[in-house]
């Protein structure tokens, strides 16, 4: 039975998703054709629409798969943190680079299909919306409850800080990507890190 566990899976459906990935980043979504896709998994065309309905039904899939392994498992792992909001703040910065460490492809593929479908009037551009409404407003009240502390700065508007967290984020995500094996990754994700705490933390915060 496939894993419903590993967005990594190497079913014949994982597979076929594995490919469009890479092909989606190379090529764009509207670049790439369901032709390509099957020939690169070296499958048959009739192969693909046994498993998909067309190339937006894929497409559909990975950003759900991508809900569900980083923002569902991001989201479960903040709310069973015991303690307060700098011990969820520092759950949240452990739990980033890990999961793009292990998922580099899906994460890069979920940022970079969102910008160039987002304003086009793609049908999925209305789950590429909600998923970012979903992530926005969990940091968002993360950051409320950090202000309620004292932990974070009163002067911050808590949706923008959610907003430029998920921007630095998903920036610093694609040039480590593009300079996989060029930098120092642990340097990198220290560095993102200071500069993100460093902007909106009280002053005399101690971080874990």
């Amino acid at each position: 039975m496939r894993s419903k566990e590993n967005p990594n899976n190497k079913s014949t459906e994982g597979r076929i998703m594995e490919h469009a990935r890479k092909l989606f980043l190379r090529k764009g979504y509207h670049g790439t054709t369901v032709d390509d896709i099957a020939r690169s998994a070296k499958l048959t065309k009739g192969s693909f629409y046994w498993y998909f309905k067309s190339k937006e039904d894929m497409l559909r899939r990975i950003f759900l798969e991508f809900e569900k392994f980083f923002l569902d498992s991001m989201i479960r792992s903040i709310n069973a943190v015991e303690g307060g909001t700098l011990d969820k703040i520092a759950k949240f910065i452990r739990f980033i680079p890990a999961f793009a460490y292990y998922n580099p492809e899906l994460c890069v593929a979920f940022t970079t299909l969102s910008g160039e479908l987002v304003g086009t009037r793609h049908k999925i551009e209305t789950d590429i919306r909600r998923i970012y409404k979903r992530y926005q407003d969990f940091l968002a009240e993360l950051v409320v409850q950090g202000i309620q502390e004292g932990v974070v700065r009163k002067d911050l508007n808590p949706d923008l800080v959610a907003s430029v967290i998920i921007a630095f984020h998903s920036g610093i995500l694609f040039q480590w990507f593009m300079n996989k094996g060029r930098i120092d990754e642990r340097a990198y994700v220290e560095t993102f890190n200071k500069m993100l705490l460093k902007g909106f933390l009280s002053e005399g915060t101690r971080f874990p």
